[in-house]
């Protein structure tokens, strides 16, 4: 729980002061310039996530435990790194290592491993409600530092900073292995397995089709969502009275009670409806609330839709992230575990930069809200594609997996 309100509050706090960052380091371009510029940050960023793959390919060399440690330390580092930023280039630098650690999914490995088949989907939820303590903590936070007349971006870094060094001593000091990595990491075969062995050999396993198939959907994932970065900047760039900072933040703290909804409703059914239904739920919902609360921002001027709308975003945002991972990790054996999911954490940063890259100049011409719409559509092409490609994985047994 400790390890997921570090890793909430490192996923989502760039994206609650992008306003701030170009105020102080970009305040020499025009707002277009500004967009294309911190898209363009964005590609440089979204490559930070491929070493990502590496993180996670360490817990199947050295274990879960050792590697978690390693990523809660990471996220304290680069807290630090931004924290003292003296320009945008050492701020993004420091953002491209914070995505070497942050989602790295090895608390959900862990958890699955020592989890019964039937309680996978509930418990992993429920650690990631706890996370959500982080997303609270980060927009009081964002309440507190980030003023209309004073805003102090800088304070965002110091609760990751701290609680990640504290967190990071406490597994290293008092977590055991993984019961089913201790099972397999001293297997012949496995110890002499070198680097291109091990990538190759995720692709032989008996569900190479589906799995292939999910880092498809990953990629379109990754790829869709551009607002979560340049939500606050959009609404700071209508200048309309009704979208003030205070306002920004109480949106963003909405979203984190409404998460609560994902969680909950992934929690409650994927182990008994599957998870194939709930992605699909998920999947279609998220557009539909970006056309929402682009349209009721941009031409009906409306707090209360923007609130309820973004809100529903997180919503289908973070149910159909628990999905895709729940459904990619149940597709791997426990010696290619760590390995797959970092190849689908390849797949979703692959995706990221690419959206990165055209936003480059599609910032240019497009308005923001219209590039949310249609990059946000792409998860809509992941319903024929999970339909057709893709079993049900609801209750598998994970060590008969091969």
């Amino acid at each position: 729980m400790l390890v997921q309100i570090i890793d909430t509050y490192s996923t989502i706090v760039n994206g609650a002061i992008p306003t701030q960052i170009a105020a102080e380091f970009l305040s020499m371009f025009t707002k277009e310039q500004q967009n294309s510029i911190m898209a363009g940050a964005g590609t440089i960023v979204s490559i930070g996530l491929y070493f990502l793959f590496f993180t996670q390919y360490l817990s199947d060399k050295i274990g879960r435990k050792k590697t978690l440690a390693i990523t809660v330390f990471g996220m304290a580092i680069a807290s630090f790194g931004m924290l003292v930023s003296i320009n945008y280039i050492m701020y993004v630098l420091f953002l491209f290592f914070l995505n070497f650690f942050f989602s790295s999914d090895i608390w959900l490995i862990y958890v699955n491993e020592e989890a019964k088949p039937n309680k996978r989907a509930l418990l992993s939820n429920i650690i990631l409600m706890a996370g959500l303590i982080g997303a609270v903590m980060m927009v009081m936070f964002r309440f507190f530092f980030i003023t209309e007349t004073n805003p102090f971006w800088r304070g965002m870094f110091f609760f990751p900073l701290v609680l990640g060094l504290i967190v990071g001593i406490l597994i290293l000091t008092t977590l055991k292995e993984s019961s089913k990595y201790l099972e397999i990491k001293d297997k012949p075969d496995i110890k002499s397995r070198k680097f291109t062995q091990d990538i190759g050999s995720v692709f032989k396993i008996e569900t190479k089709k589906p799995f292939k198939f999910m880092l498809i959907v990953s990629f379109l994932f990754g790829a869709s969502g551009i607002y979560l970065t340049l939500f606050a900047k959009f609404l700071g760039d209508l200048t309309s009275p009704t979208f003030t900072e205070d306002r920004i933040s109480i949106i963003m703290l909405a979203t984190v009670f409404m998460v609560i909804i994902a969680y909950a409703v992934n929690g409650l059914l994927a182990d008994r409806v599957g998870r194939k239904p709930l992605l699909y739920l998920w999947a279609l919902l998220l557009p539909t609330t970006v056309i929402t609360w682009v349209i009721g921002a941009e031409i009906l001027d409306s707090f209360i839709i923007v609130l309820l709308g973004y809100s529903l975003t997180h919503v289908a945002f973070w149910g159909l992230w628990g999905i895709i991972r729940l459904i990619t990790l149940e597709l791997l054996p426990t010696d290619r575990r760590g390995t797959g999911m970092g190849v689908r954490s390849l797949a979703h940063a692959l995706g990221g930069t690419t959206s990165s890259l055209i936003n480059i100049f599609v910032l240019l011409v497009l308005p923001l809200g219209l590039t949310f719409i249609i990059f946000a559509c792409l998860t809509l092409i992941m319903i024929p594609i999970v339909v057709i490609t893709v079993k049900e994985t609801k209750g598998v047994e994970l060590s008969l997996i091969k």
